[in-house]
């Protein structure tokens, strides 16, 4: 089949009517750079992770909480198809499906493969693992689609996006930005997709997912990525164990243990969410890791 030059990048429905708070945030700020704002929720892993191994040991699925975080979101956009937009030209577009984008981490030596003279492997580019369709699919099903793209990614030299980094790496530094906005207002703005570009069609589906605990790190603060057009990225920390108290009727503390606990850092495009939208989506966040079945 015959791949058309320029077409469609992302399948839209016809725009919302934003509310007068949406109006005022589009008068007020411009791109994703602009925007932003920072969250951080602490939450008590303990059931979440009980679940992830009931799965493991029921499919043999290599499934993470990366993967658990992945489909409470896909929850959550499905839940709030308000988030599940993009704003292009002053009106909020809803997106037809809901993906997810999981970055995925490259490791090799300087010259882009193999160990390290210390023999251990260093990160040095990253990619995007596409999930599509996520709120369809359990969590065996979003892993296997993840674990895929990463196993592709890792072994094939990033076919997806090798053409845009190849083009990056032509372009001289001092235009790099300009570089990255013209990206943008293709994919985003024009909402066009050309295989000239380097990139996949709708890339970076409804929202990104990064993944800072597999390099030890518990808390780190993400940035959005313009060019992807989507409202937030959340970075999963890594484990770490935190003390949980359990309380009487008169909310007295009367046992303290030590659990397992994860933190959600989040940063977000506040012309789409604001306190409302956040306090609703923590209290959906905790509840799915008090009731991980109901992923």
């Amino acid at each position: 089949m015959r791949m058309a030059w320029i077409t469609r990048n992302k399948p839209f429905g016809k725009p919302l009517k934003p509310t007068r708070f949406r109006r005022l945030a589009l008068g007020s700020w411009g791109p994703q750079s602009d925007p932003t704002i920072y969250g951080v929720l602490e939450l008590n892993a303990e059931k979440a992770l009980r679940y992830i191994d009931e799965w493991k040991q029921k499919t043999g699925e290599k499934i993470t909480i990366n993967h658990f975080v992945g489909k409470v979101f896909a929850h959550i956009l499905k839940k709030h198809p308000e988030l599940n937009c993009e704003l292009r030209f002053g009106q909020f577009y809803p997106r037809q499906t809901i993906d997810l984008s999981f970055q995925v981490a490259i490791e090799g030596d300087a010259h882009g493969a193999g160990e390290c003279k210390d023999g251990n492997f260093h990160v040095h580019d990253l990619s995007a693992g596409f999930v599509g369709n996520a709120d369809q699919k359990n969590i065996s099903q979003i892993a296997a689609d993840l674990n895929g793209s990463a196993k592709k990614i890792r072994t094939s030299n990033d076919p997806e996006f090798a053409g845009v980094k190849r083009l990056s790496s032509w372009i001289p530094g001092i235009f790099q930005r300009f570089a990255v906005w013209v990206l943008q207002f293709f994919l985003s703005r024009l909402n066009l997709w050309s295989p000239a570009l380097g990139v996949p069609r709708n890339a970076f589906g409804s929202m990104l997912i990064t993944n800072v605990g597999s390099l030890g790190i518990d808390f780190a603060l993400p940035a959005l990525f313009p060019p992807a057009g989507v409202p937030m990225i959340i970075a999963v920390g890594a484990i770490y164990s935190g003390p949980s108290y359990e309380t009487d009727h008169h909310g007295v503390v009367t046992k303290v243990k030590m659990e397992k606990h994860i933190r959600l850092c989040g940063a977000f495009d506040h012309r789409y969410i604001d306190g409302l939208h956040a306090s609703r989506v923590a209290r959906e966040i905790r509840h799915y890791f008090d009731k991980p079945e109901l992923v």
